[in-house]
């Protein structure tokens, strides 16, 4: 085998590695179902928290720097091709299957409002609390008569799984939410491949920004989020309109918005770049009337099939209730009404509305100019583009929703994710969150830092060092030395 396979079998086995850490840690430290952690901690629950919290962490450096490593030696030409990182991809991700959530207490509330739905209740109107027994225990406080946000593709999902596990097996129910989640992402994996060999830009390059990224494992499948479903239907629709199949395509992006709304985004920008051909303009009126027409027939099909009506679309501001430091427009809604209340301007309410307004205003208008600009950069640049300046101005952003902008601008821009300034942005994004998804405590917080610097040193101590050897009067690693034969 040369050099550069086996670099990359270290890359793969150190990631693993972190995984399997990862999820073994979160046995003490995640999102762990409401009576385990007493149950089966005892009265001794801080001290093995603790632990759990450093066992994750040591696993999740572990995880990044394998993360960082290989991309690097993707940029470089020096890793090998797509099997390789296919290869990766599943032995990071499946030794997080079993375990505990991870990074949130989200999934406890898809799988509550799915047995509601089963119920045959109205989840547009209805919060968990109304569905009582363990899985509504298990939701957050904050969310216990919020109605469901998401689209009725997501409930039906969860009402699925919930349909198998029934409604007192809460572990099951999490463990079924995940292996949807898992689908999502072998279907992200195979879209980004073929998205990025048609565009050009690397199907090896596409899979470590996007599918191999640490959020989507922490998030997207510790956290079994539904924007591994939303994802992989919206690159898997984005691929269709690229190969010419517009139709197929939209069902497909309108199946992602029934999941998640803003997957709607990419279906406006592959339909503006549809459009802009260069034929007449009858035929491109009538190809905007299709793509229209199949959108809306999608639609309704599927809220029909899904049984949960149309008020989904008017609770989708559901979460902008809830504070979260990542969101721009919100923190400056905070510096504002302090001032105004301090300085006699006004009242914070009014500053805190005027300041959400603004950047949904502000992220609005981004995504009206990047449909508009989608012709000339392409409708997966546009997505990207458009998504990511929605979520830096929505009223509400939490880390794995960067993954809407991360993923499409990983089948087209790899390149750019892989610089300095783009990884260490993802890598302060996937620390920021505790295993259990809550704010840490001083215990776990420096706990969480001795696990962190335990990896660092070891990862340091037993870095790969290659010899150098001497080729035609030249000192070259051993790898370009192999290469060169």
């Amino acid at each position: 085998m040369s050099a550069a396979g086996v670099t990359v079998r270290g890359e793969v086995l150190l990631g693993t590695l972190g995984s399997v850490l990862l999820g073994v840690g979160g046995w003490g430290s995640g999102a762990l179902p409401r009576g385990v952690p007493d149950g089966l901690w005892g009265r001794h629950g801080e001290p093995l928290l603790c632990v759990g919290v450093a066992v994750s962490y040591v696993g999740l450096v572990l995880l990044i720097t394998a993360w960082w490593r290989l991309g690097t030696r993707v940029a470089d030409g020096t890793a090998a091709g797509w099997r390789e990182l296919r290869t990766a991809l599943w032995c990071w991700a499946l030794p997080l299957v079993p375990g505990p959530l991870l990074g949130s207490s989200d999934a406890y509330s898809y799988l509550a409002q799915g047995a509601l739905a089963g119920r045959g209740r109205d989840v547009y109107a209805l919060g968990p609390a109304a569905l009582g027994g363990p899985l509504a225990a298990n939701v957050p406080g904050m969310w216990h008569d919020a109605p469901a946000p998401y689209g009725p593709l997501s409930v039906a999902a969860a009402r699925a799984v919930v349909a198998v596990t029934g409604e007192h097996h809460v572990v099951a129910a999490a463990l079924g939410l995940r292996l949807v989640a898992v689908a999502g992402l072998g279907l992200m994996a195979w879209a980004l491949r073929w998205l990025a060999t048609t565009s050009g830009s690397g199907a090896a390059g596409a899979l470590w920004a996007g599918a191999l990224n640490p959020l989507v494992l922490l998030h997207l499948v510790g956290g079994a989020h539904n924007e591994a479903l939303m994802l992989g239907l919206m690159t898997a629709g984005l691929l269709a309109f690229r190969r010419g199949r517009w139709a197929v395509g939209t069902v497909v992006l309108t199946a992602a918005v029934l999941v998640k709304a803003p997957a709607g985004v990419a279906l406006l920008c592959a339909a503006a770049v549809t459009v802009a051909g260069r034929d007449g303009a009858w035929r491109r009126v009538r190809r905007a009337a299709g793509i229209a027409g199949a959108a809306a027939a999608a639609l309704g099909a599927g809220v029909a099939a899904c049984g949960q009506g149309w008020g989904w679309l008017w609770t989708i501001r559901t979460p902008a209730e809830v504070h979260t430091l990542l969101s721009l427009s919100t923190d400056a809604g905070h510096l504002l009404g302090w001032l105004a209340e301090g300085l006699g301007w006004g009242t914070a309410a009014g500053a805190m509305t005027a300041a959400r307004l603004t950047g949904l205003l502000v992220g609005l208008g981004a995504v009206g100019y990047w449909v508009r600009y989608a012709p000339h950069v392409g409708a997966e640049r546009a997505t990207g583009a458009a998504l990511l300046v929605l979520v830096a101005a929505a009223p509400v952003a939490q880390p794995w929703y960067v993954l809407w902008a991360v993923v499409p601008l990983a089948a087209v821009s790899w390149r750019r994710l892989g610089r300095g300034g783009a990884k260490a942005a993802m890598v302060g994004l996937t620390l920021v969150v505790m295993p259990s998804g809550q704010g840490p405590t001083w215990s776990s917080g420096l706990a969480a830092a001795v696990g962190g610097a335990v990896a660092l040193a070891a990862v340091v101590r037993w870095a790969p060092k290659e010899r150098p050897v001497r080729v035609r009067d030249a000192v070259v690693p051993r790898a370009a030395a192999k290469a060169r034969r």
